[in-house]
């Protein structure tokens, strides 16, 4: 679904028509609800910091964590202080949230084995 919703955005061309801020919004959107639905973990309300934090107590690697922490700040930079990125930034982000979800879609706890 997330991969949908990411293909339907760039799709959508925002960022491209100006719209710069209601892109970042709703990427980081939808990574918010894949977040929440793949993880439990509420990311809907949460600031970036909170977010990162909960997804350390994930399966998902380092990288891919790091993929999402860039993706989330420049999507708070644009969102709170008006930054305009540059074009190549802005489809790096793009990429850093497809890259993230694949690289976690299959990421599963651990299951401790049953004590007998």
């Amino acid at each position: 679904i997330a991969l949908d919703e990411l293909g339907k955005l760039r799709a959508k061309k925002l960022w491209q028509s100006g719209k710069v801020k209601q892109y970042h919004t709703e990427l980081t959107d939808i990574v918010r609800n894949y977040i929440t639905s793949k993880f439990g973990i509420h990311a809907i309300e949460m600031v970036t910091h909170d977010i990162l934090e909960s997804v350390d107590g994930t399966p998902v690697t380092q990288q891919t964590r790091l993929k999402l922490k860039e993706m989330l700040e420049l999507a708070d930079l644009v969102k709170f202080a008006k930054e305009n990125p540059l074009p190549d930034e802005q489809e790096k982000s793009m990429n850093q949230a497809i890259d993230f979800v694949m690289e976690s879609i299959h990421a599963v706890e651990e299951i401790p084995p049953e004590v007998e």
